[in-house]
């Protein structure tokens, strides 16, 4: 019988690839042998609570077998980074959690009285090796198998990159050679989620946005990395849903991931390095412009009348039939983007910047104090500007034309996130915040349906191209149902922004630390 070693918290850093076909093979021919491998065999039973207390709180319970020796592992992923976890691991005698082993840990208060039961199994054979270079030793490890939740399975094939000693930029390093040589898209989901998704029968649902952990004292760059972290995190994963489903939903939200990011970087450029923000800006643009067509085609399709609540024609079948072959071009285009190496770099360049990047080496007196001082000083001017230019826009929006209207959108959405990013680091106002937020919440809702009628017209013509006679008769009527009450949208956009305009903002103006003042700090759009 063995025995039991005391549970202790170890911190790795590790990169997470998804494997795309042909992968494994590539990389077995060009850095590592299948004959240098170490090879085992790995059966781990992933346990919860019945009300998954240890998924909600973030934790991850398994016991893996591996040849004789069963080994108790509980994970963390904190505010520590993408890449790193807290572990504690012990040796256990079989298959049975030791919940003493769990007393002294984080997830102890979580389980209680409540014993963990079984919740899904991950079978995988793993090939180890270990790549060295000077002080650098990395632990390179190729997973294959599956993941089984009662009568479903998930294959997997991925690998991953363990920093067993040396920098964190080589760990960087070696990602970079080993993308140029096979398909590898970084990801962020452990096996452990992808468990629970599977096990809670949501696959492919939309992986939505988390709350920001930004408190009071939170420095600036602890709040940029938390929440491009997240970003980032919401952009890969429903990048990855994506290509199993053609889900709108999921669509939707890797657009708000990518909004998210952008809203962080308007928010933030004070403390970034012009590199890393300007392949920042361009990356997600690009892939911004890739999503949007069929984004725009879903809302159409979703506001749409249905053959029920209309009479049908055959000129109305034919557009809808022309809007179908658009909506799949598409999604091709979107699936293409998502699928290609430039993504695949896209996601690992973005990593590493909010990791390793030059950012966080600036030694201008005034981007160091963004970036080591508390991120209210950096967050209460940047609301402060962009409240105002919110507030002076709304006073002649009845008169302004849509493209005015568009911008002034924008410009609503950035300070809705950027009140999402700090909400919290303002506490004083708790009831004004609530207020604040609403109101933006109906604001956004209201100019977003001023600009789903403005984009209907453009998703029509689109979709007809040069065609005329009873197709085109038809996408105007069509257009006809979905913009018909632009007036009255119209007016209730502009009591949203008057019932704006009557709120005092929730977060101080004072006290900004480090004697820096960004009120007066151009605002580049991105």
């Amino acid at each position: 019988m063995l025995a039991r070693k005391p549970a202790r918290a170890a911190p790795e850093l590790e990169l997470k690839f998804q494997l795309g076909a042909g992968a494994l093979e590539a990389l077995q021919r060009e850095a590592f042998p299948l004959g240098q491998a170490s090879i085992s065999q790995l059966h781990a039973v992933y346990y919860d609570t019945p009300d998954h207390a240890l998924r909600d709180g973030a934790f991850s319970l398994r016991v893996r077998r591996k040849g004789d020796t069963y080994v108790q592992t509980l994970k963390h992923r904190g505010a520590g980074g993408l890449f790193q976890r807290d572990e504690w691991e012990t040796v256990v005698p079989g298959p049975d959690l030791d919940l003493a082993a769990l007393e002294d840990t984080p997830a102890g208060t979580l389980i209680g009285d409540t014993a963990p039961v079984p919740a899904f199994t991950v079978e995988v054979e793993r090939r180890a090796h270990i790549w060295t270079r000077g002080e650098t030793r990395i632990e390179v490890v190729f997973d294959t198998g599956l993941i089984l939740a009662g009568d479903r399975q998930e294959p997997i094939s991925e690998a991953e990159l363990e920093l067993l000693s040396g920098s964190p930029q080589a760990l960087f390093d070696l990602a970079h050679e080993l993308q140029a040589k096979a398909h590898l898209t970084l990801a962020f989901e452990s096996k452990a989620e992808r468990g629970y998704r599977l096990a809670g029968h949501d696959g492919v649902a939309a992986l939505r946005a988390q709350d920001a952990a930004v408190g009071p004292k939170t420095t600036g760059a602890e709040a940029f990395q938390s929440i491009t972290r997240d970003a980032l995190v919401q952009i890969a994963g429903n990048a990855r849903l994506l290509q199993r489903a053609h889900n709108p939903d999921v669509l939707h939200q890797l657009r708000v991931g990518l909004r998210r990011f952008r809203a962080a970087l308007s928010v933030f450029k004070g403390m970034l390095d012009a590199e890393g923000l300007n392949l920042a800006r361009a990356e997600t643009r690009w892939l911004a412009g890739e999503l949007s067509e069929a984004r725009d085609i879903d809302v159409f399709l979703q506001r749409a009348a249905t053959p029920d609540e209309i009479e049908e024609s055959a000129g109305r079948a034919a557009f809808f039939r022309a809007l179908r072959i658009a909506q799949a071009d598409a999604y091709e285009r979107a699936l293409a983007a998502v699928g290609s190496d430039r993504f695949r770099a896209l996601l690992l360049n973005l990593g590493e910047w909010i990791e390793v990047g030059g950012w966080q080496r600036l030694a201008n007196d005034e981007q160091r104090a963004l970036r080591e001082g508390r991120a209210t000083a950096l967050a209460a001017p940047v609301m402060d500007r962009f409240e105002k230019r919110l507030r002076h826009g709304a006073r002649r929006f009845m008169e302004i034309d849509a493209d005015a209207r568009h911008d002034l959108r924008k410009q609503a959405k950035k300070l809705r996130y950027a009140v999402a990013f700090f909400g919290g680091a303002f506490p004083e106002h708790p009831k004004r915040r609530q207020r604040f937020v609403a109101a933006l919440k109906v604001l956004q809702d209201r100019m977003g349906e001023l600009n789903d009628m403005n984009v209907a017209r453009s998703v029509a013509m689109k979709s007809i191209g040069r065609r005329s006679g009873e197709l085109a008769f038809a996408a105007g009527l069509e257009v006809a149902r979905l913009t018909g009450d632009e007036k009255s949208a119209a007016a209730a956009a502009h009591d949203a922004l008057k019932a704006f305009r009557k709120l005092k903002p929730f977060w101080s103006s004072e006290g900004r630390n480090d004697g820096l003042n960004l009120s007066k700090a151009p605002l580049r759009r991105v």
